[in-house]
């Protein structure tokens, strides 16, 4: 009976881990509950502030169905192969999101549509979205 979730994951049941290459991470189904909320509480945010980025932060601002849309296309990934794989971005927004189960989580997502998500009782989530680069996606 414990090798049921293994055996219905490789019978296609759901959705499984992509392999990663040398320029992308494993990236595996973040299985989040609904999003039924989402605030944006800081836009441009400059994350290492001894480094100028070359990219003026203010200008990088996602709007609501921006997040909703990165929750929803985003996956999971390792933080240690992230940082050996992707490039990470000096420009963020944050925010808060409430899923349909009652739970509550904080949101970062950079420019290069890397972020994480921390949820009460839960690991922080290394999350990236392939095909949301660029600022703002999804317009």
């Amino acid at each position: 009976m414990a090798t049921f979730p293994l055996l219905a994951l490789l019978l296609g049941a759901g959705p499984a881990c992509t392999p990663g290459s040398e320029f992308e991470p494993p990236l595996c189904p973040t299985r989040l509950p609904r999003v039924t909320a989402i605030r944006v509480s800081a836009q441009g945010v400059v994350l290492w502030k001894e480094i100028e980025p070359a990219f003026p932060c203010r200008r990088f601002r996602l709007n609501e169905a921006h997040v909703r849309r990165y929750l929803r296309d985003a996956r999971q990934a390792d933080r240690a192969a992230v940082h050996y794989t992707l490039a990470e971005s000096n420009c963020a927004v944050r925010g808060t999101v409430r899923f349909a189960d009652g739970t509550d989580g904080q949101w970062q997502i950079d420019r290069y549509a890397l972020g994480w998500l921390d949820r009460p009782g839960h690991a922080r989530m290394t999350l990236y979205c392939r095909g949301c680069e660029g600022a703002p996606w999804g317009q």
